[in-house]
């Protein structure tokens, strides 16, 4: 009896260890799931408050840029005939008589997000004669008008002395494009 008694707390010995040890293993892996589990949500959080900051950004320069986002929709709204009228000023300025040729509304740009209004291009050909000196002062405020614009092409032509004109009179022409965000209607 003495061998069966010590085989059965051999087996007992031997089955509370492996219990024992399938614990400390049980112990091992919830620990390292916690562990795992907590730096999940470590990454999470941190991804949560990039997200965060990067709106409150977004929303902070929106509100900054407001006052300049309205200048230039002020810059930019404005109607062919003002436009006319603005380049006819220079003329008066300059005290040489601006002949508005052309007026051509090209096909809208393509706006950059579905809420901006399109750009629509307007392109002005102007002449105008006078001395030198005068159209290349009109020249110079054609070039820094008050709207969005370029001057894309310009040409200075010194007139023969004839009968009906003067010495030194010189002929000017230009074209120029404006962009605009105003309605233009056929």
């Amino acid at each position: 009896m003495k061998t069966s008694r010590i085989s059965y707390v051999s087996w007992l010995s031997a089955s509370l260890a492996f219990v024992a040890w399938a614990g400390v293993g049980f112990f091992a892996w919830s620990i390292s799931t916690a562990d795992s589990a907590r730096a999940s949500a470590e990454v999470s959080v941190g991804e949560k408050a990039t997200e965060v900051d990067t709106t409150l950004r977004l929303h902070a320069l929106a509100r900054e840029t407001k006052d300049l986002r309205a200048t230039l929709e002020s810059l930019t709204h404005i109607d062919v005939v003002s436009i006319v009228e603005t380049i006819e000023a220079v003329g008066k300025d300059t005290h040489v008589a601006l002949e508005i040729n052309q007026v051509v509304a090209d096909h809208p740009l393509p706006a950059a997000s579905p809420e901006a209004p399109p750009i629509r291009p307007v392109t002005v050909a102007l002449e105008a004669q006078g001395t030198f000196e005068a159209l290349l002062h009109t020249a110079a405020l054609l070039h820094s008008l008050p709207v969005p614009s370029t001057v894309e092409q310009m040409q200075f032509e010194h007139l023969p002395v004839g009968a009906d004109t003067k010495k030194g009179l010189w002929r000017f022409s230009a074209r120029i494009r404006v962009l605009t965000t105003a309605a233009i209607s056929s």
